[in-house]
């Protein structure tokens, strides 16, 4: 998934001159950063125990936070947004301390690892709603790609990995790294100020991770477009 959001991203640098040239088309290249809430889990996150403790992302995990390159592809009426991005989100130790305390109570609970990473590539479509001068209210939705990887997160007794039946050790979290489809709906503002814009927006992205169940990540980005 790295690879493919960077070959998209190289072939659209190496295409934005030539799409700059279309009459009616104008091209910008940004930066932005993005934090996160992950709302993601199993479909029965209050089924766990010592051998299956396992809980939904939000009742252990904080903000995430990112960032990643974007290209502009405006046209009259409506624009296009192609970005690649990558977010990381790591286990909130309070929450998953409390978790840890339902299931083994009064003892020195620690938690080692269990980090999130999310890599992904969307399309989206932008439409002013407001052309006012200089402050542009807009709307957006698209769909893309994302590569998440799961870090195990272990527990620790006393500063030792706790054993449960079958030779393995207590885990919370231990997903199998995937890549999933999405989609967005969202809005944002563009603060057009001479040869560069400021846009900051609020996305709703679900990542499909099975037939039955979909995951929404509030995704809020600040950036600049030159």
């Amino acid at each position: 998934m790295k690879r493919l959001v960077l070959l998209v991203c190289c072939i659209l640098l190496v295409s934005a001159p030539a799409l700059a040239q279309v009459p009616g088309v104008s091209v910008g290249f940004g930066v932005h950063g993005n934090v996160t809430n992950f709302k993601l889990g199993p479909e029965n996150p209050t089924n766990f125990s010592i051998t299956n403790p396992r809980v939904s992302l939000q009742d252990v995990y904080g903000l995430g936070l990112g960032g990643g390159i974007h290209l502009d592809i405006d046209i009259p009426i409506l624009s296009f947004r192609v970005s690649g991005d990558y977010i990381s989100i790591s286990p909130d130790d309070a929450k998953l301390k409390t978790i840890a305390q339902r299931l083994l109570p009064g003892l020195n609970i620690a938690i080692e690892g269990g980090k999130i990473e999310m890599w992904s590539g969307n399309v989206n479509a932008k439409l002013v709603i407001l052309p006012i001068p200089v402050v542009h209210p807009y709307v957006t939705g698209g769909v893309g790609l994302a590569k998440l990887n799961f870090e195990t997160a272990t527990v620790l007794v006393n500063g030792a990995k706790l054993p449960v039946p079958g030779g393995d050790y207590a885990k919370f979290l231990a997903l199998d790294s995937k890549t999933l489809t999405t989609a967005n709906v969202g809005a944002g503002v563009d603060l057009a100020l001479g040869g560069l814009a400021l846009f900051g927006e609020l996305k709703l992205n679900w990542i499909f991770t099975d037939p039955k169940t979909s995951s929404q990540v509030p995704v809020g980005t600040v950036g600049i477009t030159f």
